[in-house]
């Protein structure tokens, strides 16, 4: 069967819910704590079987998610001659580089203020803002473009699985 990316990262979402939900129901029910036999509530409970549907959830999702890692490690995404790996280490960077341009973009060129013993101090930025402006529209610019190919390369990327 052939599945593209997202399908896959959608499929594996679904199945580690499933799990979850059935290991919270294990939780509940898996001991009972009563006062007397009268009180006590029997739970429809097999450890067995429990164990053995958890083990396929990790084994379908261990499936899912080889495959992936693989597509991810293979498929390469127009544009940026890359690896969708690549890309989304790529990305992870751009965000970092972003974030740092915007605090430095937000600074003020000059400023001044009074230290607690009345002393003036002075604070000049050591580089133009306008060229880092430039450079977080870049950044942004090539976030945006990258965030694009990503996604048309996992809607269009098929796999087998």
């Amino acid at each position: 069967m052939q599945m593209c990316n997202s399908e896959i990262m959608k499929q594996i979402k679904f199945l580690e819910q499933q799990k979850d939900e059935l290991v919270s129901e294990e939780r509940r029910i898996c001991q009972v704590t009563y006062q007397t036999d009268k009180d006590k509530m029997n739970y429809i409970y097999s450890f067995t079987e429990t164990r053995n549907a958890i083990s396929r959830f990790d084994s379908q999702i261990r499936k899912l998610k080889h495959s992936l890692n693989y597509s991810n490690a293979t498929t390469i995404v127009e544009s940026f001659d890359m690896t969708l790996g690549e890309c989304l280490i790529y990305m992870a960077q751009l965000n970092n580089e972003k974030m740092i341009l915007e605090s430095l973009y937000g600074r003020e060129a000059y400023s001044r203020r009074s230290t607690l013993n009345g002393v003036v101090e002075y604070t000049e930025l050591n580089y133009d803002k306008a060229e880092c402006k430039e450079r977080l529209v870049s950044v942004q610019d090539t976030i945006s473009r990258l965030q694009i190919a990503i996604d048309r390369t996992n809607l269009t990327n098929a796999i087998e699985i």
